[in-house]
């Protein structure tokens, strides 16, 4: 069974060795560029962390910089060596293993990007090479199958394709032309295009039309996203830029496999152990994101990126407390609200700017923030946290409820089978974040917000 999806995904055996061997340097160049353009997201010094796991939040910084640093000339030494000299092949493992450790410490690492290059380095080395094309293929069709999916809901629709829209219009000089039907029937169409995409990789004869329309979408993706448009950090960008190369290597440089009989792949009797993890791991990872609905699997590591849907939290402080924060980072907090007095903290916003890189999406880890800010600026009951379902896929409906306190918030943790729970600061006496995120010092009895 396994061989016969395999064969349907297969390129050129001819050149197969080729391709593996550009697209394993190829994702280990990019992992690099990314974990140096979201720098401030790796730092050992980065705090608040919510790790994945929860016996992880009691370990005392074991997790400090030695992982980085092992990344860092792993990374190096899989370039420059390969996957035909076996020091490059463990460089590779190396450096995924390296970053996975680094992921398991704070679950906001767990940036699309980071996890898409860990599985794929495994598969390039763990399989023989016309085996790990095929599954490369296969992963990618199903990171445009899931990502599409999640944007074929009400809510997508509704709000007329949020950012991919509204930046492509602007970098176009449309934004002032195109009203709410125009724009609904875009998302609906960007949607579409990318289902197209992902049914069209699947299968050999449409693949030659499906693979260029890919690099047509992360062109237009760029455009929307990039400095005339949305404007999002470099991050996002070199990703895009990363899956036209991808792709190019994947289904143009490996070609396709010919209509002449080739030796089949082998069958699971034949396969060795290790073998077999990458397959369990690899199918696991297509596999898991139909576990999102169930509230099992997260939004990215189900692809749901750009999606509007996903669930939500705003995090409010009474207005009192925005003395106790440094002057240039009250430009995060709104306003207090007329009904209530409780101003807005835009964690999402700030995230961005401290670390060149989207806030986690999940509440779970969300929440985990509050409950870091609500310890260390001693508000106890004097924070609130607003959290919303993920949106129905067919009205675009959502649940909201208010939890009040840090009493509340350690409650609604316990609710989660992943942590939610922020590592304790006991190494360090005074700011427990770098820089550019807000710091939060306890000197005489004080808390204080530092700025960017």
């Amino acid at each position: 069974m396994w061989s016969r999806i395999a064969r349907g995904f297969e390129g050129d055996p001819r050149r197969s060795n080729l391709a593996v061997a550009l697209l394993a340097r190829l994702a280990c160049v990019s992992l690099f560029v990314l974990v140096a353009a979201t720098w401030p997201l790796w730092s050992p010094d980065k705090s608040p962390r919510v790790p994945l796991v929860g016996f992880l939040a009691g370990i005392s910084g074991w997790l400090g910089g030695w992982p980085l640093a092992a990344f860092g000339l792993s990374a190096v030494a899989a370039t420059i060596c390969g996957l035909r000299l076996r020091i490059g092949r463990w460089s590779l493992v190396t450096a995924a293993v390296a970053v996975s450790l680094l992921v398991l410490a704070d679950q906001q690492r767990l940036q699309p990007w980071a996890y898409q290059l860990i599985v794929l380095s495994i598969v390039l080395v763990g399989l023989p090479a016309r085996e790990a094309i095929a599954l490369a293929r296969l992963l990618v069709a199903s990171i445009y199958f899931f990502s599409a999916l999640s944007k074929l809901d009400r809510s997508f629709f509704d709000s007329g394709g949020g950012q991919v829209v509204d930046g492509l219009l602007c970098s176009l000089g449309l934004a002032a032309n195109i009203g709410v039907r125009g724009r609904m029937l875009l998302a609906g169409g960007f949607a579409m295009g990318e289902l197209l995409i992902a049914a069209g990789l699947c299968w050999r004869r449409t693949r030659r039309f499906a693979w260029p329309a890919s690099i047509v979408m992360h062109l237009l993706l760029l455009l929307a996203l990039g400095p005339w448009g949305a404007d999002n950090k470099p991050g996002v960008l070199i990703w895009n830029v990363y899956f036209i190369l991808q792709n190019v290597v994947l289904f143009g440089v490996a070609g396709e496999r010919p209509v002449v009989a080739v030796e089949p792949l082998p069958d699971d009797q034949q396969l060795t152990r290790m073998r077999w993890l990458v397959r369990c791991l690899a199918t696991f990872v297509i596999a898991f994101p139909l576990t999102e609905p169930l509230g099992i699997c997260d939004v990215w590591p189900a692809w749901a990126v750009y999606a509007t849907g996903p669930e939500r939290m705003r995090l409010f402080i009474e207005s009192a407390d925005r003395e106790k924060l440094a002057a240039a980072t009250r430009e995060y907090v709104e306003p207090p609200r007329f009904e209530d007095d409780l101003c807005l903290v835009r964690i999402d916003r700030l995230s961005l700017d401290a670390f060149n890189a989207p806030l986690y999406p999940q509440n779970r880890f969300r929440l985990g923030l509050a409950l870091a800010i609500a310890e260390n600026l001693d508000l106890e009951d004097r924070i609130v946290v607003e959290v919303e379902t993920a949106a129905d896929r067919l009205t675009g409906a959502r649940a909201t409820r208010q939890i009040r306190g840090r009493a509340a918030i350690v409650a609604e943790l316990q609710r989660y089978w992943l942590n939610g729970t922020p590592r304790p600061n006991r190494d360090k006496p005074g700011p427990i974040v770098p820089a550019k995120w807000p710091s939060f010092s306890l000197s005489n009895a004080t808390a204080t917000f530092d700025g960017r």
